[in-house]
């Protein structure tokens, strides 16, 4: 299966969005620049999806390697409806990728987009500024796990020296990368995370971890970072999207960067459980309502 149809297999349209809520496309200026030093867009596609309300809480939600799909419009359908903002990137229209051969050299080289977004959403004047959490799945779940430990753009601003999240939640982030002293450690100091909370969502069944059980061994391995790990029974790398029928293609940084064929499938249960987790968690952090 190529890429094209992995993102139409994904891909759901986006309705039922909480009454008065409202809907826009949006640019978000992207801050910093790369870490591999591959070229980082001036700008990034968004959507904005606002409730009604005031200095409301808000979500940056970070696709995975497909690009946006029906995860992101899953998750956003009912943060919404819980109050919640939700800003969407977008970043790979901006850089042309169609395939996963073009994606960037690395994930950190879309963090440039991921503060982006924080700044927008900071200097908007519908949002708190104090309440903006970061939600991604797979490349994505990299960031929100990267963004944990302080990880900001290369060469990033002043105004984003003190700039953290209020949380984060990690959607399947590949485990392995995280245990400690592994791949993950040599491009991000893992000593002094931001002391946000951290949840990250993963399946018994995800095999882009050479063993899924890895992830709550990070619990040990990283006793300073506030985290929540939930497995789920049965499920794959990417169990809550909206596909129940599984995807199987090689991916090069599967198993720990050695690679290895990877299988995409939802699972209904996983999905509906993980959207009761959430909600419990970014309503105990982030106060929503």
């Amino acid at each position: 299966m190529n890429y094209t149809q992995l993102t139409g297999a994904l891909l759901i349209a986006l309705s039922g969005f909480a009454h008065g809520a409202s809907s826009t496309n949006v640019k978000v200026k992207t801050v910093g620049l790369s870490h591999s030093g591959a070229t980082t867009p001036t700008e990034v596609p968004a959507k904005l999806t606002l409730p009604a309300g005031e200095k409301l809480a808000a979500v940056v939600i970070v696709h995975g390697s497909a690009g946006p799909d029906s995860r992101g419009t899953f998750h956003s359908e009912y943060l919404v409806s819980n109050g919640f903002a939700v800003l969407e990137l977008d970043m790979w229209a901006a850089r042309g990728v169609t395939s996963f051969s073009q994606r960037p050299k690395s994930t950190l080289d879309t963090l440039p987009d991921v503060w982006g977004a924080w700044t927008y959403l900071s200097e908007h004047p519908m949002i708190n500024k104090d309440k903006i959490a970061i939600m991604g799945f797979s490349w994505g779940g990299v960031n929100a796990m990267a963004t944990a430990f302080g990880k900001k753009p290369k060469d990033n601003p002043p105004n984003l020296a003190q700039a953290k999240f209020a949380a984060h939640i990690a959607f399947y982030p590949v485990c392995d990368v995280w245990v400690l002293n592994g791949i993950a450690a040599r491009a991000i100091d893992q000593s002094k995370p931001t002391g946000a909370p951290v949840q990250i969502h993963n399946g018994t069944r995800d095999d882009y971890d050479t063993n899924p059980e890895v992830c709550l061994s990070l619990k040990t391995a990283h006793p300073q970072l506030p985290l929540e790990v939930l497995m789920y029974e049965g499920a794959s790398h990417g169990f809550d999207s909206a596909t129940s029928q599984p995807i199987q293609f090689f991916d090069p940084v599967a198993k720990n960067g050695k690679g290895g064929r990877v299988t995409l499938a939802g699972q209904d249960k996983a999905r509906a459980q993980s959207k009761e987790a959430v909600l419990v968690f970014l309503k105990k952090h982030l106060d929503g309502n």
